[in-house]
Formats: structure tokens, sequence, C-alpha cells
């Protein structure tokens, strides 16, 4: 090839190569700017971690207040000659033929709870005149039952109210509960063979005999049934005094000292826990009957709040 070719052919091939890395400049630009404009989507998944160790809830356990259980017992009830046979059977009374009357022991046997004593092996604190047994019709009233009940009944709502559980002897004037079958409801199911749950065993009652005012019965007889704590008597009548002046207050009725002398009654020789024996106005009194007839709501609330005061400790 001649020299005038060969020039000519390396200037060919040299714009030839120029060209050729031009493009390739070219082209390598327009990608990166395609890229840079059109980058690849996000992902949109949140990024996968590893998974977190719960912790368990720990549990509170909320340990509710026990409630305290009163008993109120509505004294008396309905009539004995009104019972039959099987009604006085089904209330706890038995029949004695030595005294050909229905009726119930007085005490149990020294150091006993539920053992009738069948006049030997107790205390014999008996009324003047009187023995172990207690004759049925002893507790028969005209007026008393109806007074005494819707005084509980009341008393019942106000108890509850203040979050008390409470357990009634009777609800209603066509029950005449014997006392085994009352104290009875200071245990468990009506269970004597357990121990008693009961805080206090309040008696409701109105007096007799020409009288008038409010009082409670003072206990000062020698106890000995099983289950009674130490302080048996005084915490009773604590009770009684705290719950009679706070009645005394709510009705206006004449505040009297506490009844002495009747420390033999069937209830304080059975009850296995604390008790106010309260005797609450004069049935035969038309003042006082008159403010009992009007006054049940007052004289529940007045119940409720001296057993809250008792319990509590508060003004003792």
């Amino acid at each position: 090839m001649s020299d005038k070719n060969l020039n000519t052919a390396l200037k060919i091939a040299v714009v030839f190569l120029a060209a050729v890395f031009v493009f390739f400049v070219f082209a390598t630009v327009q990608t990166t700017r395609k890229s840079e404009s059109n980058p690849p989507p996000e992902s949109t998944s949140e990024p996968t971690m590893p998974p977190e160790t719960e912790e368990p809830a720990l549990e509170v356990m909320e340990i509710a207040e026990e409630k305290k259980i009163i008993v109120l017992d509505a004294g008396h009830g309905k009539s004995s000659g009104t019972m039959t046979t099987a009604e006085k059977e089904a209330e706890g009374y038995m029949y004695s033929e030595v005294t050909d009357s229905w009726g119930e022991w007085r005490h149990y046997k020294n150091g006993t709870f539920g053992e009738d004593c069948y006049g030997s092996q107790c205390t014999l604190t008996v009324p003047q005149g009187g023995s172990c047994w207690y004759p049925m019709e002893n507790a028969d009233r005209d007026t008393e039952p109806e007074v005494n009940l819707a005084n509980a009944l009341a008393a019942k709502r106000y108890l509850e109210e203040m979050g008390y559980e409470v357990r009634m002897t009777r609800n209603t004037n066509d029950e005449n509960p014997s006392m085994n079958r009352r104290v009875s409801y200071c245990f468990p199911n009506n269970d004597i063979m357990q121990n008693p749950d009961a805080s206090l065993y309040i008696c409701l009652h109105s007096n007799a005999g020409g009288g008038s005012g409010t009082s409670y019965i003072h206990l000062e007889g020698n106890y000995l049934q099983t289950n009674i704590p130490p302080d048996y008597r005084e915490a009773s009548n604590a009770a009684g005094e705290i719950i009679n002046a706070r009645v005394a207050a709510a009705t206006g009725l004449k505040k009297n000292p506490p009844i002495t002398g009747e420390g033999y009654l069937i209830l304080f020789n059975k009850c296995p826990v604390p008790i106010a024996y309260l005797e609450i106005g004069f049935y035969d009194n038309a003042n006082d009957l008159a403010i009992l007839n009007s006054s049940s709501d007052a004289i529940g609330k007045a119940v409720a709040e001296g057993v809250e005061q008792y319990l509590s400790g508060v003004g003792e």
C-alpha cells in the first residue's frame, strides 16, 4: 500500500475510533441520568424486626375485705297457740311430757354448744321460781312481733348498705324460731359444728309493763357455753350501751339505764358471740307505740350506726 493510502486508512480508523468513544460516553451518561431520574421503588413493607418477648402481665390480686356478719333477731314471732305440731318441730321446739308443754332447755351443758342440759350439768341461772325448761308460750306477745320485725328489716337495709352481711333469724311474722334455731345463724350455714363467724348478735325487742323509753339488758350471769370470747359480758354490754344511745338520740325516746337482774335470759345462755339485747320503747305505752310505729326507719338506721361505732371501736 502506498504511503498516501496508508495515511488515508489511518485517518479513517482514528475517526471511527473517536466516533465509537463518543458514542460510548454518550450512552453511559444517558443511562446514568435515566437511573437517577427513575430510582427503583422503595419497599413499602416495614423492616423485619425480631419478635419482642412479651412480659406476662402481672395479675393484681385484689383481696376484698371480708364482710363482717351481723345476726339480726326480731324477737318473738307467730303465737305458739296458732302453730301446728309440724311447725313447732320445724322451728326447733320439743315437747316435754313432764311439763306438758312445748319449749326448749334454757342452757347447754357446761362447756358445750348445742348439747341440751335437760335440767342438770349447767349453770342453773334461772328466773326466780323458774327452771331450766323454757316453755314456748313464754314468748307469746301481741303487737311486739310486728314492731320488732319492722325495726329489724330497717336495720338490715342500712347494715347492708354499709357493707355488712346480715342474717335474719326470721323474715316474716309467720315464723317463730326456737332460741336454738336463732343462735344457729351465728354459724356458717347454721352448722353449729363449725366455728361461729358472726361478729355480733343483735336482739331487737320492745318492752312492756307500764314504763317508757329505751334500754338494753345487761349481761351479768355465769356463761359457760363454748365459743364465747373471754370478754363476752363486757363486749355485749358495750355494744348494748352504744346502740341504745343511738336509738334514743334518733327517736326522742327516753334513754333509760341498762336493765339489770336478768342475766339468766335464755339467749345469754346460748349465744356464741357478743349479744346486744335491746328493749326499744314500751309497746303498751301509747306515746312510745306511736314512735315505734312511725320510726322504724330511724330506729333501723340508729341500730346500724351503733353497730358500726361499736365494731370500729369509735367512742367506746
